[in-house]
């Protein structure tokens, strides 16, 4: 009358699946992977904008806060 080998064996079973898709999502992701140099181009333009907005930034100076 036990039942708990019977769902014990389900879980696993379930598990296994689950590790399989998991596996087959991540080998999908590698086979399509991108050459590395767009991020790195992206990561460039990123730390000139950010270079700008801090020039910006410093040629306005602080902006007093108003209190209404």
């Amino acid at each position: 009358m036990h039942q708990y080998p019977f769902f014990a064996i389900l879980a696993l079973d379930l598990a296994r699946e689950r590790a399989a898709e998991a596996e087959a999502y991540r080998l999908a992701a590698l086979a399509n992977r991108d050459d590395p140099r767009p991020s790195r181009l992206r990561r460039g333009i990123a730390r000139v904008a950010l270079a700008v907005a801090r020039a910006a930034d410093d040629e306005v100076g602080r902006v007093p806060v108003a209190s209404h």
